[in-house]
């Protein structure tokens, strides 16, 4: 191979991998019709979370001084520090989306429990309820408990619609509405509270396991009208 075209591919190869290192691939997506950018919000206040948004902005435009690792030490230090007046702040919203974004690119559980705490303000609610479902192809998470409703093309094709009946926290009672073409592969992730010690969650007299703070796995084909019940121990439900 000629060297300088061996020279410039290897340059690629180096690139492309650095590249994917520093703006990962998100775990998994929201479900949302606005695709408005974040940096396009700009009449939003980030108030007391303007130094956590800063991430937020750099990962929309690709900025090269983003640091995944440094989001989440500089997310970790905030959340162990922040007053409970934050959940009264204008600014919410930013905080959503902070939390939000780590979500998406982690799938990690601590994220939406975040999102919960700040889904009991019902002014919350078109900020959160792109987040109660996130998706990657064929991989579902079900994140918060609230009404909600997924619509897709399974990779394989057919149209599945997962719709999700509760009153979440007046109940504990949750159920997951599968409705679809054809019987399909799907991994379903339900998040398991940290407070939710005991929580049953049951598919055709199967109950899966359940481990509080992380997420229940069920992979499996599944058809029309097949149900998920899911029982949280409300009694144990924590005030904010």
């Amino acid at each position: 191979m000629n060297p300088k075209l061996y020279s410039l591919l290897l340059f690629f190869v180096l690139f492309s991998c650095t590249y994917k290192d520093q703006f990962p691939e998100k775990k998994s997506v929201r479900i949302s019709v606005d695709n408005t950018s974040v940096t396009q919000k700009d009449t939003w206040d980030y108030g007391p979370f303007e130094g956590l948004f800063t991430f937020v902005t750099q990962f929309d435009t690709q900025d090269s001084a983003f640091d995944l690792q440094a989001f989440k030490a500089k997310y970790d230090q905030f959340d162990a520090n922040k007053n409970e007046t934050i959940y009264d702040s204008p600014a919410l919203p930013a905080w959503v989306e902070i939390n939000g974004l780590l979500l998406e690119l982690t799938s990690e559980a601590k994220y939406a429990k975040e999102l919960e705490k700040i889904s009991v303000d019902e002014k919350m609610t078109d900020d959160i309820q792109p987040f109660v479902f996130t998706r990657s192809v064929d991989h579902i998470y079900v994140n918060l408990f609230k009404p909600a409703e997924i619509n897709y093309q399974h990779s394989l094709g057919g149209d599945v619609t997962i719709r999700q009946e509760t009153t979440y926290p007046e109940s504990g009672s949750v159920r997951l509405h599968f409705g679809m073409t054809d019987r399909q592969y799907i991994e379903l992730y339900i998040r398991i509270p940290e407070w939710a010690e005991g929580t049953s969650v049951i598919v055709k007299n199967v109950k899966y396991f359940t481990q509080p703070g992380s997420y229940c796995v069920i992979a499996k084909k599944w058809k029309q009208g097949d149900v998920v019940e899911i029982e949280l121990p409300i009694e144990n439900y924590p005030s904010r």
